[in-house]
């Protein structure tokens, strides 16, 4: 695929910042540019002498990094968010009421559509159809969960996809009924389809746009590349189309939807070994459903729903068939397992396909937040990557308890127990679900307090990470589950020049400080970027 701009032909000197080299922080040290790769990392005036002709780009202070990796969003539903009611972090109904009730008056066509509604914020109970159609009228409603596991829908919506009391929960899905069996208005993972393909599809051009935006907000956090979980066709199509106009602000890692025709003709195709902006890197399977809708697969039952395991987003034996056919074509599976019955199938599956074909590439487990010691160390057994979302722990962490109880608690988000088994850590947000901020990321890794500083001393603070080891997770972990780590993630001699710029000591600030830092400057490529969305 063709790439952006080329990158300046002259040599470009990036000095006055700490550098943070794959050895830790080096003082004195400056970074040289040539052709969209690092030339060297030295002393800045040996570099200067070295190449006298060069153009000299004065840091002042702050710390230079390689170009952070987004290990694990969804860029389209990302850039989706402006054009959806936004219900991330209200507090109570009536608050997701009131913002459904102005954006519907501010947008008065077609459906509303929104994400990021948490019923734990308000106290736990779902809301209902009812709940929605005081906000929405007769206005048909559509709104995702935080999670994307689950969707809250009113009678309108209900009604458009002919959901009764005799209609069936779909195989993956749950429909939650009240006590005389009508829908409530919430329906859990597969069950969300049901009223999905009903809605009316954007334009193509409105499918670019989104993932136009998505990348651009993912630029301006400080990414230079991200691994887009679960494209469909005509986001395929659309991220074809952008990288042949030289449209891409980052590069892309782009895994496909678990669609079984769709893989049978992506995957005919030689995986690309050569760098560029776009590349089709795997496929993205689903074990299970999200802990917070009670839809992650656990190995005995929920401790607040009795006899209630979650559910198989996916048979176990679809995705067993098709990891063994990713694999066997060079290509990456990267497997949704969030419930420790689910890690454990996931692990016990890719175990299986790799007796009948490997890919250069590592298996992934995403998410990977419920999981037994005795798992957690087949991550690194096995060579599967733990690709985990730091935020996840601290938005969780004060219902986490309540799902899984006093015994099994401590097989929350085992981050130490992967590391100290071997395992290649990977870090990301799962934006839209989560904030897609690296540094909220991070302080979440080393502290895994949420930024109020709850729950005090950090939820099992055993299974804290150094500030190294998280940088690492964003950048040289990143890249080495991308199979990448040899041109990615490291300020190193021949590696691309994807570098990020803070106006800060980044090794020595507290939490709550990294929290507020920002990107200052960013290079792609050896481009120097515009930060703005």
């Amino acid at each position: 695929m063709p790439l952006p701009p080329p990158p300046p032909p002259l040599v470009q000197i990036l000095s006055g910042a700490t550098v943070w080299a794959p050895t830790g922080p080096l003082q004195g040290q400056a970074v040289a540019l040539r052709k969209g790769h690092i030339l060297a990392v030295g002393p800045a005036e040996a570099l200067l002498r070295a190449h006298p002709g060069a153009t000299r780009i004065a840091l002042p202070g702050g710390t230079l990094l390689p170009g952070l990796v987004e290990g694990h969003a969804h860029v389209e539903s990302l850039g989706a968010l402006d054009r959806q009611v936004d219900l991330a972090g209200v507090r109570s109904l009536k608050e997701a009421q009131d913002r459904i009730r102005t954006w519907g008056q501010d947008h008065p066509e077609g459906w509303v559509m929104g994400r990021g509604w948490d019923q734990n914020r308000w106290g736990g109970r779902f809301p209902g159809s009812a709940d929605l159609a005081a906000a929405t009228g007769t206005r048909p409603a559509f709104l995702e969960r935080v999670d994307g596991h689950a969707a809250w829908v009113n009678a309108a919506a209900l009604a458009a996809a002919g959901i009764g009391p005799a209609t069936p929960d779909p195989e993956g899905g749950r429909i939650l009924r009240d006590a005389s069996g009508q829908a409530t208005g919430i329906l859990v993972d597969a069950a969300m389809d049901l009223v999905h393909k009903h809605i009316p599809k954007p334009a193509d051009t409105e499918r670019e746009a989104r993932l136009q935006a998505g990348l651009k907000a993912l630029r301006a956090q400080g990414f230079t590349a991200v691994a887009d979980m679960g494209i469909d066709a005509v986001g395929l199509a659309a991220y074809r189309r952008m990288a042949t106009a030289n449209a891409l602000p980052i590069r892309v890692f782009a895994y496909l939807g678990h669609d079984h025709a769709l893989m049978l003709r992506e995957l005919k195709r030689p995986r690309a070994k050569q760098l560029s902006f776009f590349q089709v890197q795997g496929v993205k399977f689903f074990m299970d459903g999200a802990l917070g809708s009670r839809g992650a697969r656990l190995l005995a039952p929920y401790a607040d729903e009795a006899g209630a395991l979650g559910l198989w987003a996916t048979p176990p034996t679809k995705v067993a068939r098709d990891v063994a056919l990713t694999l066997r074509a060079g290509y990456q599976p990267a497997i949704h397992a969030i419930g420790d019955a689910a890690n454990r199938s996931a692990l016990d599956l890719l175990a299986q396909a790799a007796k009948k074909g490997r890919s250069e590439l590592p298996p992934r487990i995403e998410h990977a937040q419920i999981v037994t010691a005795e798992d957690a160390a087949r991550f690194g057994q096995q060579g599967v990557v733990a690709s985990v979302q730091p935020v996840h722990c601290t938005s969780d962490h004060a219902w986490t308890p309540d799902r899984l109880g006093p015994d099994r608690v401590s097989e929350a988000f085992p981050w130490r127990r992967f590391l100290d088994g071997g395992a290649l850590l990977a870090f990301g947000s799962d934006a839209p679900v989560e904030d897609p901020n690296p540094f909220v990321g991070l302080a979440a890794a080393e502290t895994r307090q949420d930024p109020e500083g709850n729950p005090p001393g950090g939820f099992l603070p055993d299974q804290r990470l150094t500030r190294a080891e998280a940088v690492h997770a964003f950048t040289a972990g990143n890249a080495a589950a991308l199979g990448r780590a040899k041109d990615m993630g490291s300020l190193k001699k021949g590696a691309v020049a994807d570098l990020l710029w803070v106006q800060a000591p980044l090794a020595d600030l507290t939490p709550a400080a990294l929290r507020t830092l920002r990107p200052g400057r960013l290079w792609v490529n050896g481009v120097e970027a515009n930060l703005g969305k």
